[in-house]
């Protein structure tokens, strides 16, 4: 389960700097926007015509996506467009927008923890190894978006579009692509994504201004694991952080997970720094 919300936002992240060139360090307020979207419309302003529970959470999930998405967009078009080309800049940018963010939901939702309640019973047992349905539900749908973003990005005439892109944006430009309409597209998926995974954990955890940053942190883990601009690499990458710093907790602590998590990459990065997937240009 862990993995799954890793790679969703991961994905995400790494769509937007293969194709952007944009270290977004604000894609965890994103993935905070998703969980607090998911509670507004599923626990504070539920859609009646819906009826409740499972239905209702899913429709949620999915207009989360929506106006997150769509956001992304947005910012995208008149906040780092600008930029373009500008790394230091856009890094600039981006931890003012996280800021932005955090400060506008600590404003707006306040301090408290938020609890999306479970709109699913009971659990799977199998060999003596129980999971909730929760965590169940959030690994087969980041499952689900995972591969159909891979399904979208390898096969449909826009996923080709945003691949030629990544490789050249001069060549793809000439050919008759609008790399403006892929750069917000790139935005608006890899958000949509990020709010996914914001939206699948409410029910497991909390939700709450600053639920962003320690996945964030992760997941530029994940991608630099996996090569940067990697999508298959930021799946593995993302399993691997996900099931080494679970094991490490379980056996040994949570402090000690990070340590191992660290020192893993680190030992990657000295044998071959470009990622397990990722090749030098």
């Amino acid at each position: 389960m862990s993995a799954m919300i890793l790679i969703l936002i991961a994905s995400g992240l790494c769509l937007i700097f293969g194709i952007l060139h944009i270290v977004n360090f604000a894609h965890g307020e994103f993935y905070m926007l998703g969980g607090f979207g998911a509670w507004l419309l599923f626990s504070q302003y539920p859609m009646a015509f819906l009826g409740s529970g499972p239905v209702q959470y899913f429709a949620a999930i999915a207009l989360s996506m929506l106006v997150v998405g769509l956001l992304g967009v947005i910012v995208e078009k008149f906040i780092f467009r600008p930029f373009h080309g500008d790394l230091e800049a856009t890094i600039i940018v981006a931890f003012g927008l996280m800021l932005i963010f955090q400060a506008g939901a600590l404003g707006v939702f306040g301090v408290t923890d938020k609890a999306i309640s479970s709109p699913f019973v009971g659990k799977l047992s199998l060999g003596g190894v129980s999971i909730s349905s929760e965590r169940l539900v959030a690994i087969v749908c980041g499952a689900i978006f995972i591969t159909a973003m891979h399904i979208f990005i390898s096969k449909s005439k826009l996923g080709k579009a945003m691949r030629a892109v990544a490789q050249d944006q001069e060549a793809a430009q000439v050919q008759g692509i609008n790399i403006g309409f892929i750069f917000s597209l790139s935005m608006g998926i890899g958000c949509a994504l990020a709010a996914a995974g914001g939206a699948l954990v409410g029910p497991i955890y909390y939700v709450n201004p600053y639920m962003g940053v320690v996945p964030i942190m992760k997941a530029f883990v994940v991608i630099i694991l996996g090569g940067i601009g990697s999508l298959p690499g930021a799946v593995i990458g993302g399993f691997i952080i996900a099931m080494t710093e679970s094991l490490v907790t379980t056996y040994v602590g949570a402090h000690a997970a990070t340590i191992v998590v660290f020192l893993f990459l680190i030992a990657v990065l000295l044998i071959k720094p470009s990622g397990i997937f990722g090749h030098a240009e």
